[in-house]
């Protein structure tokens, strides 16, 4: 008989302890639900090989690992109160931080509640676990949650409800491709009666996923629900043929009971056929399994009960040892603590002149880099102010010249204006066959003097000179912009007004009206946007 090692924690085994741990647990997970009993076995084996009285969190992590998966098997194998105890075990072993598996232990354990008829409390766990699997975002493990929610409603009569829950977690299993899950909700929905077709496809489909995991438990419970299925369907033979292929089933990996199910349904099968001496008898063979599962429940109790006291004056022992080590260490630190504290207050003493002595001259040191410092900023403050000055008369200087530029522009086109008015006052007085070569005369001095004069291109490459990082962002922004309106651009953000700009530009304010009217639609301005305001702020 396999006895609960987590209440020993006995130190057989150890050495190479943490990889045969890990193998044994691996070997545990593997035969779960093809052979529980040789699962059981493994993972007993696994939280035996628990090293030292202190474990760390990932040590007691595996060895709730073990633990969890004991129960499980022990849980299958139809011995929940022994299964019971030890998820409950787990829970003191399991660490905080391990949220997942304390998820997995309540799940567990909900279900063994659910097996034990205690419904309220198997509610609660298995909302609890439902909860920190959604937290985790484990749709899988959520599936599995609605599953035995929908198991706890089925033993409640609940249908429709426990149906519900059913459709819920199939449908997350499937869109998983989670075959295990599908067989296990599509069994689940085979534990009552239903549409025979609908109900037969299930369970077919189900046994179908299982034979190729090769889960031998699962298929025993399935052909003892494809056997009831047909006995609802009142397809009798076909029900004892379905019964006979899961009591080989059962019978090798010894679930009893799933063999107390398999003796229930062949009575039932056998009362229908009128043939009741064998539906008695199974009746029978049933009682006794059911004796048995108690009777083994309650010897395992008794082995556990008297493993844990042992366990427990070994554990109070270790704690005395433990104890009076930690004095005689206590003693001897103090000792070491007085010789320490007086060598501490010598050497205190002696290094306290020193440090006095270090202090002062840190301090004169400090003041002297202080006056350093406060010299070196008061130089480069006015070192600021000189290179400040030199700037604003820099541009200053350059204002001034762009002024005088301007002013030269303007004197040359007064000077031009005047001597075309004088020659149109000369014009008046002649006779009308002179006034034409006159005019002729006239428009050919004011072509040469727009050829010869270039001073608004100077006033304007000036500016331009002077906004060059402007004219850099401007273009970035608006590439397509032609040299006429990066022009009229610069001339707007000089603050000059159209007749000012018509002036420089040789041309009419109409003209550059619409000038301006083009250059709005160039830069994709709204109506309501300012020309003037987005070039200066630009």
């Amino acid at each position: 008989m396999i006895i609960l090692g987590v209440a020993l924690l006995s130190a057989a085994g150890v050495y190479g302890a943490d990889g045969e741990r890990r193998a044994l647990l691996q070997k545990a997970r593997t035969l779960l639900y093809s052979d529980p009993r040789q699962a059981s076995y493994y993972a007993s084996e696994a939280i035996k090989l628990k090293d030292g009285e202190h474990l760390s969190d990932k040590e007691n992590s595996e060895l709730g690992e073990g633990m969890l998966l004991y129960g499980h098997a022990e849980q299958l194998l139809g011995n929940f109160d022994l299964s019971l105890r030890v998820l409950h075990d787990a829970e003191e072993v399991i660490p905080e931080s391990d949220g997942p598996m304390r998820a997995r232990l309540y799940m567990l354990q909900g279900r063994v509640y659910n097996k034990l008829g205690d419904y309220g409390r198997s509610t609660e766990l298995n909302d609890r676990a439902t909860s920190m699997w959604r937290a985790f975002g484990d749709s899988a493990e959520v599936a599995e949650c609605y599953n035995e929610r929908g198991v706890m409603l089925l033993n409640m009569e609940r249908f429709v409800n426990a149906e519900h829950f059913f459709n819920r977690a199939l449908t997350i299993n499937r869109a998983l491709s989670n075959l295990k899950g599908v067989a296990k909700n599509l069994n689940n929905m085979c534990l009552y009666q239903g549409s025979d077709t609908d109900k037969l496809a299930m369970i077919k489909e189900a046994i179908s996923i299982n034979k190729h995991l090769g889960s031998k438990w699962s298929l025993g419970e399935n052909y003892n629900n494809l056997g009831k299925q047909y006995f609802y369907a009142k397809n009798y033979n076909d029900a004892l043929q379905a019964l006979n292929v899961a009591y080989s089933c059962i019978d090798s990996i010894g679930a009893r009971e799933l063999l107390s199910d398999n003796y229930e349904y062949r009575s039932w099968v056998y009362a229908a056929l009128g043939d009741y001496r064998q539906a008695y008898e199974y009746l029978q063979k049933q009682s006794v399994i059911r004796s048995e599962l108690q009777q083994r429940t309650k010897m395992r109790n008794l082995e556990l009960a008297s493993t844990r006291r042992i366990y427990e004056e070994n554990r109070q022992k270790a704690e005395q040892q433990r104890q009076k080590y930690e004095i005689e260490i206590l003693h001897r630190n103090l000792l070491l603590a007085l010789a320490g504290v007086f060598l501490l207050i010598v050497v205190g003493i002696v290094f306290y002149k020193y440090y006095q002595h270090r202090k002062n001259m840190q301090l004169m040191e400090a003041r002297s880099l202080l006056n350093e410092s406060e010299r070196k900023v008061q130089e480069l403050k006015m070192r600021q102010q000189e290179l400040e000055l030199e700037n604003a008369q820099a541009a200053l200087d350059a204002n001034n010249r762009e002024l005088s530029s301007f002013a030269a522009f303007l004197r040359s086109r007064n000077e031009m204006i005047d001597k075309v008015r004088d020659m149109l006052k000369e014009g008046y007085r002649m006779e009308p066959a002179a006034v034409t070569p006159h005019l002729k005369k006239i428009n050919a001095f004011m072509v040469q003097y727009c050829n010869s004069a270039d001073n608004s291109s100077d006033i304007i490459r000036s500016i331009e000179s002077h906004n060059k990082g402007f004219i850099t962002r401007l273009m970035e922004r608006h590439p397509d912009l032609t040299p006429g309106e990066r022009n009229l651009t610069l001339l707007i953000r000089g603050n000059l007004q159209s007749k000012d700009i018509a002036m420089i530009m040789g041309t009419q304010p109409r003209t550059i009206n619409v000038a301006r009217y083009r250059l709005r639609k160039a830069l994709g301005l709204t109506p309501e946007q300012d020309l003037d305001s987005y070039i200066r702020e630009f």
